[in-house]
């Protein structure tokens, strides 16, 4: 009983010296883990060459070595795992790499789009070739749409060189940028072309025939003459009641051709005719021969006389004439009305 009891005792001893032990060990994992050397999955450097402090966390004396280039500005590339790891033994750092198998290097920078330099290279013709509003078109390596530069050089651009030919429209402009080593390094020289714009009302939406068409339908754009050959836009301003001659689709270059003014005195319509002069105003009951919208000039008949007069539609039903005589008015028919 007692040698059972002992065993008893000396098990429930060694339990306790073990879970004694077992207490300490996640708090000095972690310590080890936090301490030890880690590989990052993806980085974003600003500098030309990549350190193993970029690349490895908690990387200690050997953070500052240069282990490989860093991608082009705005660009990115990967790194082997492997590599990374016999850079860091090289320096003297032991690295595991885990679960990362390759490591994305991206590159920060500023973006320059290519409407920017256009932008630029439009303004620096107006100060130097004294050109109305001119819209360039610049072409960049490969196609791109924009160039990088650091992302520190916040200034604005600045032609450093330009020359134009009127005749073929021509430009050629080197950009420069306070700021930015890789443009002070290597200016970038661009060539490009001056375009011929014209200013295009285009609709917003699609419209049905006969459909009122106002300023808020339309949106004046800018758009190469080249692909408009022919003119007779319709001014903004001017559609006031005006109407849509046919359906047209949203995006549509909108042209004087396109609309037509409502018509508010119709043909063969009884209209009131009006004649005014200062502190005078006649009317008289007529026959539209045409129909109008405001502002147009239509011909009025005098029912009685049979006479044609020219008149301006004035709003619904109503012609304005102008005669020398208000007496004419009325010629061989009704004697005109006074409007009080």
């Amino acid at each position: 009983m007692a040698i059972v009891t002992l065993l008893r005792a000396a098990g429930l001893a060694g339990m306790a010296l073990l879970a004694t032990l077992d207490a300490p060990a996640p708090a000095m994992a972690e310590v080890v883990q936090a301490g030890r050397p880690v590989l990052r999955r993806d980085i974003t450097v600003s500098a030309d060459v990549i350190t193993l402090g970029d690349l490895v966390e908690n990387a200690g004396p050997a953070a500052g070595t240069p282990a490989f280039r860093a991608p082009a500005l705005g660009k990115a590339g990967t790194i082997q795992a492997a590599r990374v790891v016999e850079a860091a033994r090289a320096a003297g750092l032991s690295l595991d790499s885990g679960t990362v198998s390759q490591v994305v290097v991206s590159r920060a920078s500023r973006r320059v789009p290519r409407a920017e330099i256009e932008s630029a290279i439009a303004r620096a013709l107006v100060d130097r070739y004294a050109l109305d509003r001119p819209d360039v078109s610049i072409a960049l390596d490969a196609g791109e749409q924009a160039i990088h530069v650091e992302p520190e050089a916040t200034g604005a651009l600045r032609v450093a060189e330009l020359a134009y030919d009127p005749r073929s429209r021509r430009v050629d402009a080197v950009i420069a940028l306070q700021g930015s080593r890789t443009l002070t390094l290597k200016p970038l020289r661009v060539l490009g072309q001056t375009v011929d714009m014209v200013s295009v009302p285009i609709l917003q939406h699609p419209i049905q025939r006969g459909d009122s068409v106002t300023a808020a339908d339309v949106v004046v754009e800018r758009r190469p003459r080249a692909d408009y050959p022919t003119a007779g836009f319709v001014d903004p301003a001017n559609l006031v009641g005006r109407i849509a001659r046919t359906a047209m689709a949203a995006g549509a270059a909108l042209r004087e051709a396109d609309v037509v003014k409502q018509e508010i005195v119709e043909k063969n319509a009884v209209v009131t005719v009006l004649y005014e002069t200062p502190g005078v105003a006649l009317q008289m009951r007529g026959k539209a021969l045409e129909g109008g919208g405001m502002g147009d000039t239509v011909l009025v008949m005098n029912p009685q006389s049979k006479r044609t007069l020219q008149g301006v539609v004035a709003g619904a039903g109503v012609v304005k004439v102008n005669l020398p005589m208000p007496g004419r008015l009325a010629e061989g028919g009704a004697a005109p009305q006074a409007v009080q």
